[in-house]
């Protein structure tokens, strides 16, 4: 890819949550949810391409950026955003020079849709503790399932 990749772009519509989940602590603990913006956004990409939610950001409402080197510095996360562009398009010529923009709307706009869906399931269940509405939301749209409990082995006689 070129040298300078666009800075990656939220909507301040989600601004509020994106603030809660990476610079707030849990409550009742000394940790955040995602220690970076950058994780939260790869985090709500995979959500949003998984559930098939791409919606643009609403400009009118501003929009916030990250710097694309915070992407750089982590090679998971970049490759995340290349991935998901190539899995979008279903065409590796989304990776030639010249197509970083389109990449990052891509993106972008899974992050926006996931952050949606997150917001939207905080507010229907209560987002007091965040860390178990995130995985109440992954259950419910079965992508954690319940470990099975081991049989109880003592009641087998032979």
């Amino acid at each position: 890819m070129a040298d300078r990749a666009p800075n990656i772009n939220r909507s301040r519509v989600h601004e509020e949550l994106v603030q809660r989940l990476s610079m707030q602590n849990i409550p009742g603990s000394d940790r955040k949810l995602f220690p970076t913006i950058r994780e939260l956004l790869c985090f709500a990409a995979l959500l949003g391409f998984s559930e098939q939610r791409r919606v643009p950001l609403d400009r009118s409402q501003g929009v916030e950026d990250i710097s694309y080197q915070q992407f750089e510095r982590e090679p998971a996360a970049e490759d995340l955003l290349w991935t998901i562009a190539v899995a979008e398009t279903g065409d590796v010529e989304v990776l030639r020079e010249g197509e970083e923009i389109r990449c990052a709307q891509i993106f972008e706009e899974y992050a926006n849709g996931g952050l949606g869906l997150i917001k939207d399931f905080m507010l229907r269940n209560g987002g007091e503790y965040p860390d178990r509405a995130l995985m109440a939301l992954l259950k419910e749209r079965k992508y954690l399932q319940p470990a099975q409990a081991e049989p109880d082995l003592a009641a087998i006689k032979f």
